[in-house]
């Protein structure tokens, strides 16, 4: 069918006995067709008066909304004839004599009729000639109108009957049904006012390639677009054989010979046949698609990626399905069921290898954060270059690797895992992989957790030995998905989680910090130690501060005692420090030092040794529940 040709065959009759409906999917372009393409290959034989029904609420209201564009359409052609709005204006003159002065300049600067001038377009007479032309009326968006369906096509059918006007609906004809109070009044009504109605379906491979050569973008990506268009004609038409896809899930999933769940099956295959209706066709979803990949594509390529064809194809499958709004969002399963639908929808184009997670949240959350996109691409690039099986399993989810590679790696890669090997992200996927592994039955080799922890604890402190500094971003697990987790890998992940909510990082640099300065530059010890955050007061911190306290001179033993007690003299209501641990050290402490003012006082060192009393006072001061309110002198 034509479109062009029926729309001008419908304009051609005169005194038609109804309107046309043209009606199509959401954002399939049927507007898009009307205005760009038919109106302005007739414009020279008709007048197009084209009005949104979208939120009027009231036929009075829709009554005037066409009178304003009728009267703003007549405005526009008589200038464009060279005359002065003469028919216009005359009309007006008969009504208010102060009308030169208003029209139609307010209208040629705004666009619009002014407030004062709305009462009177009621008294307006509209014609279905303008200019010797043809007037059509195009009344668009009919079921996003708040008005009852029966008035409204009522009132069209006063247009068109009536006052003669050839009228063409723009509307999606299915959703004006489901939005009827009365889908049989809707019906009857719309056998007598629509004459005949034209479904539409847009030419994909004209809409795909118009939108790629109007986009302003970057030339390289613009080729990519170019490259691609065939398969994303595919994702925009939904040109996808829905019968295999329903037939590959029933042989992948159906158990003939489990008769328990035989219904269950079939209302999944229910399901699935419902969602594969709902793929999603709008032009403007697939343009807003193109156009925001394009920052994506900005940022692979920045990162050294060579072809980001799959990348191009996964983020415009993932933003027309989410668009639709056919993401089901599971917060407790996190990202673990997000792309299946995706991936029904769009079988052969979808890839998660390709989706990354920060640009998932960039899709449905509006959230793109930098640092964190940034990171997971270095993530991918990892998994890119892993080639033997343990590389592949330290950097892949379960579901994404062979079984074969399963077989050959996991026992290396517990070897690696009890040794302490795994930066804190693998271990969170490791852990993530044992729960896929109960999910897809998998069966992997006896796994020693408490050598997890203790790999998972020697990770934790070569970090902090380390340069390195554990990254802000970083995986994690929900406290809402520890239901799907085993007691063992639950406490696995409790120790990354409270080494990394805690602050352990910082603090046990801090502490590394302050053994390495109190031995080695006490001066430097005293003014860059005040200030650090600490959780404890260790052993190899009261190590290293008696051995520090015996070197100094006198003047740093006088300062010591003060300098030491502005860090630790609060430490018992200090929320983040381990008591227990900070009390057994300082009293570890106050003994060495009762030790070393007795050996100054055999040698006869007297000021080293009141300086070394008066330390143990204030430790005594500080250790001494009874005394822990006490003001302590500095």
């Amino acid at each position: 069918m034509d479109l062009i040709e029926e729309l001008k065959n419908y304009c051609d009759i005169n005194n038609p006995v109804g309107a046309l409906m043209l009606s199509g999917e959401w954002g399939c372009g049927k507007t898009y067709l009307i205005k760009t393409k038919f109106i302005p290959l007739v414009k020279d034989t008709y007048v197009f008066v084209c009005v949104s029904l979208f939120g009027i609420d009231s036929l009075d209201t829709l009554k005037v909304e066409v009178k304003k564009k009728w009267l703003e359409k007549a405005s526009e052609l008589d200038k464009l004839n060279g005359t002065k709005v003469s028919k216009v204006t005359d009309t007006y003159k008969r009504i208010f004599g102060t009308i030169r002065d208003i029209l139609p300049e307010n209208w040629q600067k705004k666009g619009e009729v002014v407030s004062s001038i709305i009462d009177l377009v009621n008294f307006v007479p509209i014609s279905n000639r303008m200019s010797e032309k043809k007037v059509i009326l195009v009344f668009d968006d009919l079921e996003r109108t708040n008005i009852s369906g029966t008035d409204l096509l009522g009132c069209i059918n006063d247009y068109c009957e009536n006052q003669s006007f050839n009228t063409i609906i723009i509307a999606n004809e299915e959703k004006m049904k489901h939005s009827s109070s009365s889908e049989l009044s809707y019906r009857e009504i719309k056998e007598k006012i629509v004459q005949r109605v034209i479904p539409f379906v847009p030419d994909y491979g004209e809409v795909v390639s118009d939108s790629i050569e109007s986009m302003s973008c970057g030339i390289e990506y613009k080729g990519l677009l170019r490259k691609n268009e065939e398969l994303l004609v595919k994702i925009l038409s939904g040109d996808f054989n829905d019968n295999v896809i329903i037939e590959q899930y029933k042989a992948e999933n159906y158990k003939l010979d489990d008769n328990k769940k035989r219904e269950e099956y079939q209302k999944e295959e229910e399901n699935l046949r419902k969602l594969l209706e709902q793929r999603p066709h709008n032009i403007r979803s697939f343009k807003c698609a193109i156009q925001d990949f394009e920052r994506v594509y900005n940022k692979l390529v920045k990162a050294d990626i060579k072809d980001c064809s799959n990348w191009l194809l996964s983020f415009i499958c993932l933003m027309m399905t989410n668009k639709a709004g056919l993401i089901q969002e599971i917060p407790r399963y996190g990202n673990l069921f997000l792309y299946l639908d995706v991936k029904k929808l769009y079988p052969e184009v979808f890839d998660t290898n390709f989706i990354l997670n920060g640009f998932s949240k960039w899709i449905i959350h509006g959230e793109w954060n930098d640092e964190v996109i940034s990171k997971e691409i270095q993530l991918y690039l990892e998994k890119e270059k892993s080639v033997t099986p343990l590389e592949i399993l330290r950097t892949h989810n379960l579901p994404e690797v062979d079984e074969a590679v399963i077989d050959k790696g996991f026992k290396d890669l517990l070897v690696e895992v009890y040794a302490g090997n795994l930066s804190l992200d693998e271990y969170i996927l490791f852990l993530n992989n044992c729960c896929y592994s109960r999910i897809y039955d998998l069966d992997l080799p006896t796994i020693d957790w408490e050598k997890v922890r203790d790999g998972i604890r020697g990770q934790i402190k070569n970090l902090v030995k380390s340069d390195e500094k554990d990254s802000h971003f970083h995986r994690m697990i929900g406290d809402d998905s520890k239901e799907h987790f085993t007691e063992d890998e639950w406490s696995a992940y409790q120790i990354i989680k409270e080494f990394r909510d805690n602050d352990v990082w910082v603090y046990e640099k801090n502490q590394k910090m302050y053994i390495d300065l109190i031995s080695s530059d006490l001066n430097v010890a005293f003014r860059d130690l005040s200030n650090k955050g600490y959780n404890r007061f260790s052993l190899e911190m009261e190590s290293a501060t008696i051995n520090a306290f015996k070197n100094a001179d006198n003047m740093g033993k006088n300062h010591f005692s003060g300098w030491f007690v502005g860090i630790w003299g609060q430490y018992s209501n200090s929320p983040e420090i381990d008591v227990q641990v900070t009390t057994a050290s300082l009293k570890k402490l106050r003994e060495d030092l009762d030790s070393v003012m007795q050996e100054y006082k055999e040698k006869s060192k007297n000021i080293a040794a009141r300086h070394t009393q008066n330390f143990i006072e204030k430790l005594d001061a500080i250790i001494k529940p009874e005394s822990e309110d006490t003001p302590v002198e500095q």
